[in-house]
């Protein structure tokens, strides 16, 4: 919808008469056509989250969406105007530079995201963003490889107020044309070997060089050409999940209304959006060990919690099974079914156990998990930890409650199992949890007759000198 900045601005005055220093604000969001595949370059399922965003934020702001050019709309009418679009042939701004500089000349902010910061070279447009952005990407210059943020460097500036980045991957630009007077807001320090062969886009002498020598390079930036104009480039944005942290989101919507001149609060400005995962299965997500793709996957859909692609695998089945750990705790805090088994009638803690994970095997006891029941064996979590000799596993068993005297189906104790192949020290931590030597099982075997069958000379001492 649009509405005369001017009216809206009156109509907003009557309502709040007192805007708390931030002032009403209209922004428009010009979107490209999404490219590049499922979940990259989606600019406009973008432009309408961020859009989004921004009307929720509680400031009486509006936030319009226009798919492609939008014609015979009066840019400027808005406060800023938000470009986020392929470049090159495919820039969404083509043939329209007349119309932004009249728009950022009459006092419209500026925002310019990922690929829409590619101009061709000696274009109008070029000059435009020359002039107007402070910066651009130049195919012999810049670079830009897909690479993980590590550690995001952000400068003292209202638009990074309240951000908080941990590492994150996309296609990050580097390395850019730049005027005089920008103002870095976001720096990283990429590796070398994030650079390819030399040639346009991948690497080039002078880039590597910068990274010889530790020079952080700039990836996100403000630049005031004149008094009163204000522009913010970002060259993130690849990647449409990554819309779904908070802090690059954070940046993203500081640094829009920065533009716009509303002042930018000392804890920034948060926003909640939901964002469709990165890999189209939750399985796939445990697979590559993402668990914020995790979260993504159970916030789009909570039944996933408890059921996968996999027919009898769980999610967190999966998740131990693989050794994620962190995902495998972070599903036990969201809820997960502790007790469910799968066809081999295995629960998530006979698989920690499996995978010798007694960490794991304490935040499931923890958290409720029943340590007596058997899988398709006949054996218990505890039977299993003593047939594998996992003393530390056994011990965090015992200690979060697993009965040492619970038998298994054929009648036998844990003490059966670990005379057949435990040390010694795992003999001696049944027995010194109560487990009876003398219980005879199905078959008709003590410990100690286990313990001589299978030539287990440890074990065969230590019980012997029980007398049972």
């Amino acid at each position: 919808m649009r509405v005369n900045n001017g009216l809206k601005l009156a109509i907003w005055m009557l309502i709040c008469p007192c805007l708390g220093g931030f002032g009403m604000a209209s922004i428009l969001f010009i979107a490209g056509e999404p490219s590049h595949g499922k979940g990259k370059h989606d600019y406009p399922q973008g432009c309408e989250l961020l859009a989004d965003s921004l009307n929720r934020i509680g400031l009486g702001l509006q936030a319009d969406v226009s798919l492609g050019w939008p014609e015979d709309w009066d840019l400027t009418a808005y406060d800023s105007i938000v470009i986020y679009s392929d470049g090159l042939d495919d820039h969404v701004a083509i043939g329209h530079t007349e119309e932004l500089s009249s728009a950022v000349e009459s006092g419209s902010g500026l925002a310019v995201l990922h690929f829409a910061t590619e101009p061709h070279a000696g274009t109008e447009l070029a000059s435009f963003l020359d002039s107007y952005l402070g910066g651009r990407f130049d195919k012999d210059l810049a670079v830009n490889p897909i690479w993980t943020l590590q550690s995001p460097i952000l400068t003292d500036h209202e638009i990074t107020n309240g951000v908080k980045l941990g590492p994150i991957e996309d296609e990050w630009y580097f390395h850019l044309k730049f005027a005089d007077g920008i103002r870095p807001v976001l720096k990283g320090l990429p590796g070398l070997d994030v650079l390819g062969v030399d040639g346009p886009r991948s690497g080039n002498p002078s880039v590597r060089q910068a990274l010889m020598n530790g020079i952080p390079q700039v990836l996100g930036w403000t630049y005031e050409p004149s008094p009163g104009q204000r522009a913010f480039g970002f060259t993130g944005g690849h990647y449409h999940y990554n819309w779904s942290d908070a802090g690059f989101r954070k940046l993203i919507v500081n640094g829009i209304l920065w533009t716009t001149g509303v002042a930018i609060p000392p804890t920034g400005f948060d926003t909640d959006v939901e964002v469709q995962p990165k890999y189209e299965t939750i399985d796939e997500a445990i697979a590559r060990g993402d668990e914020d793709d995790v979260k993504r996957h159970i916030a789009s859909d909570p039944s996933r919690i408890q059921k996968g692609k996999h027919p009898s695998l769980t999610p967190l089945h999966q998740a131990i099974l693989r050794q994620r750990e962190a995902i495998a705790a972070m599903l036990i805090e969201a809820g997960a079914d502790l007790n469910v088994a799968d066809t081999s009638l295995r629960t998530p803690l006979h698989l920690a156990v499996e995978r010798d994970l007694p960490a794991t095997v304490t935040l499931l006891l923890d958290a409720g998990a029943d340590p007596h029941l058997r899988d398709k064996a006949g054996w218990t979590p505890l039977h299993h930890a003593a047939a594998k000799d996992q003393l530390e596993v056994a011990a965090n068993l015992i200690k979060g409650g697993a009965g040492p005297m619970t038998l298994s189906e054929r009648g036998g104790t844990a003490l059966h199992e670990a005379a057949a192949s435990g040390s010694a020290a795992m003999v001696r931590l049944l027995l010194d949890n109560g487990v009876d030597p003398s219980v005879v099982s199905k078959n008709g075997d003590t410990a100690l007759s286990v313990a001589r069958g299978a030539g287990n000379t440890d074990a065969i001492a230590i019980l012997e000198k029980t007398g049972k």
